[in-house]
This record gives C-alpha cells, sequence and structure tokens, in this order.
C-alpha cells in the first residue's frame, strides 16, 4: 500500500499486485495470448477458452470468459443494473494447452526446431511439442483490431501533395491586441536606459 501512496496512486483504485517470490517466477512460458486452453482447476473446471492476456510477473493468466466475478459500476449503458462482470486471472498452473488434432488437454515439451524458410535461410527456434511426441503446437497468430487487409485509401497522392496554405509573413501570425492581452502584466521588465 505504501508504493503506491508514495506515487500519488491511492489502492483502491489499483490494486495491489501480489507478491511473488523471484524463485517461483515461470522463466519460460509457454501459454502465449490467443492461446486455446483447458481449465484443470477451479469453479470453470474441464471447460476450454481462450487466453485474453498473460501476467508474468504474478504467473497468471486471463482467460475470456472463465471466473467471471461481479464488479459494482455507476449507473451506464453497457450495465444497467451496475453490475459489470469481470474475468479474474487464472493461475498457470490451473491451465494446459490442447492437443491440436484431439483438441484434448497435454502436457508440453520445449524444443528447439529447425525449419527453413522461403528464401533458403535455416533458422532454429524454441517450439512447443506435445510431450512424447513430435507434434507441435504452433503459436497463434496476432489479432490487430485497427489493421483490415480490405483497407482503401481515399485521398490520392496529389491532394496530399498539394499546396493549401501560403502563410503571409507581413502580418504577425497574432493581433496585436491578443498579444498584449496574454502577456503577463505582473513580469519583470528590463529597466529603459535613456541616454542624455
Amino acid at each position: 500500500m505504501h508504493r503506491f501512496k508514495s506515487k500519488g496512486i491511492s489502492s483502491r483504485v489499483v490494486a495491489k499486485p501480489q507478491w511473488i517470490n523471484p524463485k517461483d517466477k515461470i522463466v519460460h512460458w509457454n501459454i502465449v495470448t490467443g492461446d486455446k486452453v483447458a481449465i484443470i482447476a477451479g469453479k470453470d473446471k474441464d471447460t476450454i477458452g481462450e487466453i485474453k492476456s498473460v501476467d508474468r510477473q504474478t504467473n497468471t493468466v486471463i482467460v475470456e470468459g472463465k471466473k467471471l466475478a461481479k464488479k459494482h459500476v455507476p449507473m451506464q449503458p453497457g450495465a444497467p443494473e451496475g453490475i459489470m462482470r469481470k474475468e479474474l486471472p487464472i493461475h498457470y498452473s490451473n491451465v494446459m494447452l490442447l492437443h491440436p488434432d484431439t483438441q484434448m488437454p497435454v502436457r508440453i515439451d520445449r524444443r528447439q526446431a529447425t525449419k527453413t524458410l522461403e528464401d533458403g535461410r535455416i533458422v532454429t527456434r524454441w517450439s512447443r511439442f506435445v510431450k512424447g511426441s513430435d507434434i507441435e503446437i504452433p503459436k497463434p497468430l496476432r489479432k490487430y483490431n485497427d489493421q483490415s487487409g480490405e483497407e482503401v485509401f481515399t485521398t490520392s497522392a496529389e491532394e496530399v501533395t498539394k499546396v493549401t496554405y501560403v502563410p503571409d509573413l507581413t502580418q504577425p501570425p497574432f493581433p496585436t491586441d491578443l498579444v498584449k492581452e496574454l502577456r503577463n502584466p505582473y513580469k519583470k521588465r528590463p529597466a529603459m536606459v535613456i541616454d542624455a
């Protein structure tokens, strides 16, 4: 709590982060955002969901639509009764990746895999495999909400390069009355020296 007080943030606004012993932090994460996982413990046990976000500081993940809790908020169009449903974090050990073919929860084995790209280069990367087999679990593609494939640019290149504003350098950029009004009347000005 005192860490937030020193930063000027109330602990009611920002929740106090859970302390994790550095030796308990997971070094090599096998679960990433967008993975399909099975929940193996908790109130949503034996259900399947998609990873919404990963918190590597607290060893937790948020699964979309799972472990929902009620949060009381002011009345708004999204929550007419003043109650919102919010996903709570689930510990990393309570979720398992799914087999790409059978969609059953499986244990994971990290191995280096060598691939040949289209241009002929050979690259070695760490990949996820089903434990005890050579079936690779591919990482999901990233989703970008702000980009679309069929984006049509409406402004032509000629319109962009056309000069639409020519400044008049004979006039000051502001009217002199406005400059006098905005000037600080309490500012000390250097005393005028009068030559005799």
